[in-house]
């Protein structure tokens, strides 16, 4: 049993030592994360390529104990080195992956499908749920066994992706995760699998002693999205019980804050009318911050909260009872939103969504509610009086008839954001409607966007056009004194859609919708 305890011990070597070989070439060869003075904040330029040295460090630990002891070597022959092999191959792949987007900036769907190409490959290596059981209820999957394991995949790869926006974070949740999940494989004789998380555990650990605040070195995309594959295959074999059936709940618990986290920027960003995939200041660690924290503290509660569900799930599995587990994750978020710490604006959000869904089923809503839905307000940080400005949109959108009107205001460096989404019920023949998307712009800086959508006149759409962009100067104007003084900034903001010539340098496009 000793044996087990010096793998993370030799992992732990293997990341200190090879990650500070890592950031040395990547400073040389200028592979860096740079302030933007926007989203990335920090004061200078940091080393990316973490997720190399966790990688190498992670293998070479693991290659390097079942040379060492044989009885761990013992353990390995038992277990289908398919397995393995294809696991191998799917983290390098990831990690290329990623390393492609941290120098490039890969679009959302060039990712994602770099993510189940990786997948794929861990699924034909025979890593296939098949089964789940839940509260005692067995649920065959049949055909959806393929889809259902690649959502899982995908999402351990993304929460462990978009949690990590603090020096630390995802190390340090990725190493609790590790335990966790060594934990439940040792307890449900998965003896391989705990080997491997606990190696994975010391490389993160080795790397962790130069990514805690301040960093000097990011995981950057390659890493994290390696950490998420890497736990999200080991907790799918760690609950197996027989073949190809996985009890669910516990797995599922001991990511539960990760999880909670990627669901809540979903729901966040797509019932204020923005792609999943676009970055907001909205994310735990975020919220922490913002209510005083130090980043150190910001760490130090949510590992808490990861180590409670964590400990929630293997009390459920070694007494058999998952309800156990469930209440755990439970009583944590419940804990989050009742004191409003992360969750409660998204929780607002999904509920006066369902409310309005529920009123469109009822007999004569629209004479009810009216031709228009309510605005969807998520006021995410910030004092500033944005609704005033929404109230200047209103007026313009009842003036030119319009059918949906879009504002996004996200300024990190004065910790503002705020979104509002309305619709018109009756929005017409969809071939008729336009919509045009208007950068809002302080000097250099975006400050956020404006989209709106309406339905074509008749006459001369020149004329209606000039009339359409003239009634945005009230607008204009109005966001130029909530924001010019206090950003200090010489350059008024403005609609660059208005600025004559300027018109060509950003994209304030409007588009005929299923034209032609």
């Amino acid at each position: 049993m000793l044996e087990f305890f010096l793998v993370p011990l030799i992992g732990y070597l293997c990341g200190s030592v090879l990650t500070p070989l890592v950031q040395r070439v990547a400073l040389q060869t200028g592979f860096v994360d740079r302030p933007d003075g926007r989203r990335k904040l920090h004061s200078q330029p940091i080393a990316l390529g973490g997720g190399v040295a966790v990688l190498i460090a992670t293998f070479l630990s693991l290659i390097g104990a079942i040379f060492a002891f044989p009885i761990l070597r013992g353990v390995f022959n038992q277990t289908p080195t398919s397995f393995f092999l294809g696991l191998a191959v799917a983290s390098f792949f990831i990690v290329g992956v990623g390393l492609l987007d941290d120098r490039y900036h890969l679009r959302g769907r060039h990712k994602l499908l770099g993510q189940i190409l990786a997948v794929s490959i861990l699924l034909g290596s025979g890593l296939v749920v098949r089964h789940v059981q839940v509260f005692g209820w067995s649920i065959e999957l049949g055909l959806l066994a393929y889809p259902f394991t690649m959502f899982w995949l995908l999402g351990a790869i993304n929460a462990l992706n978009l949690i990590d926006g603090l020096d630390g974070l995802a190390g340090s949740v990725g190493a609790i995760l590790c335990l966790a999940i060594a934990g439940m494989a040792l307890m449900t004789a998965h003896e391989a699998d705990a080997i491997m998380a606990l190696a994975l555990c010391g490389a993160i650990l080795g790397f962790l002693i130069y990514n805690l605040p301040p960093a000097s070195i990011y995981l950057g995309d390659a890493g994290s999205m390696l950490i998420g594959l890497l736990l999200g295959a080991l907790a799918i074999r760690s609950s197996f019980k027989g073949s190809a059936t996985v009890a669910l709940m516990a797995p599922t618990v001991i990511w539960s804050i990760p999880i909670l986290d990627v669901g809540m920027a979903i729901i966040r960003r797509k019932l204020t009318g923005r792609s999943i995939y676009e970055t907001d200041r909205g994310h735990l660690h975020h919220c922490l911050l913002r209510c005083g924290l130090s980043g150190q503290m910001t760490l130090f509660w949510i590992g808490s909260f990861c180590a409670v569900t964590a400990l929630g799930a293997l009390v459920s599995v070694a007494r058999q009872n998952e309800w156990m587990a469930f209440i755990s994750a439970v009583a944590v978020f419940g804990t989050l939103v009742v004191t409003r710490l992360f969750g409660y604006a998204e929780c607002l959000l999904l509920g006066g969504k369902i409310k309005s869904l529920i009123s469109t089923l009822l007999p004569n809503s629209n004479k009810v509610t009216g031709a228009t839905s309510s605005p969807v307000h998520s006021r995410l940080t910030g004092t500033r009086d944005w609704e005033e400005l929404w109230e200047t949109l209103t007026e313009y959108a009842e003036r030119f008839d319009l059918c949906a009107v879009q504002l996004n205001v996200n300024l990190p460096a004065l910790n503002e954001e705020y979104h509002v989404n309305w619709n018109r019920r009756d929005r017409g023949p969809e071939r008729q409607q336009w919509t045009t998307d208007i950068p809002l712009i302080a000097g250099r800086i975006t400050v956020g966007r404006l989209r709106i959508s309406g339905r074509s006149t008749e006459g001369s759409i020149c004329s209606w056009m000039g009339e359409l962009i003239a009634g945005l100067k009230p607008f204009e104007m109005q966001i130029s004194s909530l924001l010019s003084d206090q950003m200090h900034l010489s350059d008024q903001i403005h609609l660059s859609s208005i600025q004559g010539p300027r018109a060509q340098e950003v994209s304030a496009t409007m588009i005929e919708s299923n034209a032609g």
